[in-house]
C-alpha cells in the first residue's frame, strides 16, 4: 500500500472508514488499534492517574468521576515494560495493521506528529483514532455493528463486569481486572494465552485501554488470522457497562430537551469532525 499524503487523509477519512468496513464484510483479517490521550501520556512517559473523581496528567488536574472499570494509574518508574511494549506497537508496520492516531481536531498536532515520526515519517496505514466514533459513531452502530454479528466466533476483550451476551448470546468474554497496570505482565501473559487458543478467523472486540494496542501488535507474530478491532467504549451500553462516560455517547442518549441540547453542542464542537 502506498503512503497517503496528509491532504489525502484529511479529505478521505471516509475512505479509511469504507476500506476497513470492506475488510470486515469480506472477513479479511486485520488489526485496528487506537492511540488516544492516555496512550500518548504513556508514550511520553508522563505519570497518569484516572482515579476516584479526578484525572491527573501532564495537562493538569480535571475533576471527573469515572466508573471503577475505567480507573487506572501509569507510574513511569514502575511501568517501564508496559511503555516499552506500547512504543513497539506504535512503531510496528504491516500491511493489515492499522493505527488510529490523534489529529488537529483533537487539538493534538504534536501527538500526531510524534506518531508519524515513530512510523518513519510515513503515513501508510495511519488513520484517525476516532474513525468510528464522534462524527461516525451513529454510522458505526448502524453499519459496522451488524458486520460483527456475522462472524462465527466473537470475543469481547474487556473488563470482567462486561456481559457480551447482552449484545449477542454467542459472544464470549475474555475478562480483565480493574487497573491492570500494576499487574501488567501477568495480565498480558493471560490474555495472550487466551488469544492463542481462539478458533481460526475469530473476531476480537477489544476494550482494554493501552493493553489493546500491545495485544494487537503482539498477535501479529502468530495469529494474523484473527480480526482484532479496538472498540474502546463504543459498545459499553450493549455489554452491560456504564455508558455516558464519553461525549459521543450523547448521540444515542435521551431526546429530552437537555439530551438534544447536549447532542447539538457535541456536533457543533470543533473536535467532532475529522481533520488531519
Amino acid at each position: 500500500m502506498r503512503a497517503r499524503t496528509a491532504k489525502e487523509i484529511s479529505q478521505k477519512g471516509r475512505l479509511d472508514y469504507l476500506f476497513l468496513s470492506d475488510l470486515l464484510s469480506q472477513r479479511e483479517p486485520f488489526t485496528f488499534i487506537r492511540f488516544s490521550d492516555g496512550e500518548m501520556e504513556i508514550v511520553r512517559n508522563h505519570r497518569l492517574l484516572i482515579g476516584d473523581g479526578h484525572i491527573s496528567w501532564s495537562k493538569g488536574e480535571i475533576e471527573f468521576r469515572y466508573p471503577d472499570f475505567d480507573r487506572k494509574e501509569f507510574i513511569p518508574e514502575r511501568d517501564s515494560k508496559l511503555r516499552e511494549d506500547l512504543l513497539a506497537s506504535a512503531r510496528f508496520k504491516s500491511e493489515y495493521f492499522f493505527k488510529g492516531i490523534p489529529a488537529s481536531h483533537n487539538k493534538a498536532i504534536t501527538d500526531r506528529d510524534l506518531l508519524v515520526e515513530l512510523n518513519g515519517n510515513t503515513l501508510t496505514n495511519l488513520t484517525f483514532a476516532d474513525l468510528f466514533i464522534n462524527q461516525n459513531f451513529l454510522k458505526f452502530r448502524r453499519k459496522i455493528l451488524p458486520l460483527f454479528h456475522q462472524f462465527d466466533n466473537v470475543y469481547y476483550l474487556g473488563n470482567f463486569r462486561a456481559n457480551p451476551e447482552f449484545a449477542n448470546p454467542s459472544w464470549k468474554l475474555i475478562p480483565l481486572q480493574d487497573n491492570f497496570f500494576e499487574n501488567y505482565e501477568n495480565v498480558l501473559e493471560n490474555c495472550m494465552s487466551a488469544l492463542r487458543s481462539l478458533p481460526k478467523y475469530s473476531l476480537v472486540l477489544a476494550s482494554a485501554s493501552s493493553l489493546t494496542n500491545i495485544l494487537g501488535y503482539q498477535l501479529q507474530g502468530f495469529r494474523r488470522d484473527l480480526t482484532f478491532f479496538d472498540v474502546g467504549t463504543s459498545l459499553h451500553d450493549l455489554v452491560g457497562l456504564q455508558g455516558g462516560i464519553r461525549e459521543y455517547h450523547t448521540l444515542i442518549g435521551s431526546n429530552s430537551p437537555k439530551g438534544i441540547y447536549r447532542k447539538l453542542r457535541l456536533v457543533s464542537s470543533p473536535s467532532f469532525r475529522l481533520r488531519w
